[in-house]
């Protein structure tokens, strides 16, 4: 059976947990599944992956010999492009991370065409050969209005168009969305507790409101600090729930309590393999 889950949702909301709980669950029930969270070495997607020319990879191998085969387990290849999943690469430099970061398909480093280029032609790729089942998280509306959002300055319109030209290369894959709908404030106070550094420090709250307020959208709408944080994800649910009307495909919205959110789940996902396979054990 070929299938496609995709986990969307903002920070915070709870996306990975889901997408592993449910990867556990389908394999458990002797399914194939090939799971893909955020900062993995992704078939479709470019988050967290460099693009570089194959002078500039061949260059960097060069320089940094200790690296090299992680590196080639964490490429894939696009025409004269080398696509590398660099958070996946261990103990690299402080300068190597930066470097790569510089190199990043995302955030408005590279003309549109290329983006589009590149990111289409992958989730093209992987809609005529992927096989079993599919979990991606984020892959989908995140990341894409994400960028073309926060740095492309695209309309509402041209975003939907976009993400719906994206979800009809898989549709060989009977993709089916799952929207876990979390309060934003309460979301994203929960990403702020959990991803803190080993001081305690708000490190990710920090980033990201420093990235939304650098963005082009921010400085156009005057987001500033975590305020302007907390407004842009309010902002950005509100535009993937439409967007995720207009999609073609099933899709579910799954109202979650936190408090409540590891039985809201597990009773979902239950719910969700009888409805795939008939068959079903308590999770």
């Amino acid at each position: 059976m070929n299938k496609l889950f995709i986990i969307e949702g903002i920070p915070g909301s709870g996306k990975t947990t889901f997408a592993r709980m449910l990867g556990d669950k389908l394999t458990e029930l002797n399914h194939e599944v090939h799971l893909y969270v955020e900062g993995d070495l992704h078939p479709a997607d470019m988050a967290w992956c460099a693009c570089l020319t194959q002078e500039e990879y061949d260059t960097v191998c060069n320089q940094y010999p200790e690296h090299r085969e992680d590196f080639e387990r964490n490429i894939t290849k696009w025409k004269d492009y080398v696509i590398l999943a660099y958070i996946k690469v261990p103990s690299i430099s402080e300068e190597l991370f930066s470097y790569f970061e510089s190199k990043e398909l995302y955030d408005g480093r590279v003309n549109m065409e290329l983006f589009c280029g590149i990111h289409q032609s992958r989730w093209e790729k992987f809609g005529k050969e992927a096989t079993g089942i599919q979990i991606f998280e984020c892959a989908l509306l995140q990341n894409a209005v994400n960028e073309l959002l926060l740095f492309r300055g695209a309309e509402e319109e041209t975003i939907t168009n976009y993400i719906i030209k994206l979800i009809e290369t898989v549709k060989n894959l009977n993709p089916v969305i799952l929207y876990l709908d979390v309060d934003v404030n309460t979301a994203i106070e929960r990403a702020v507790r959990e991803r803190v550094d080993g001081d305690g420090n708000r490190v990710w709250e920090n980033r990201v409101a420093e990235y939304v307020e650098n963005s082009l959208y921010g400085k156009k709408n005057g987001l500033k600090g975590v305020e302007g944080m907390y407004r842009y994800y309010r902002e950005r649910k509100q535009l993937e729930r439409k967007i995720l009307e207009k999609l073609p495909v099933i899709k579910y919205t799954i109202p979650i309590l936190v408090e409540h959110q590891p039985d809201i789940t597990n009773e979902f996902i239950q719910k969700l393999c009888y409805d795939i396979t008939g068959n079903t054990q308590d999770v």
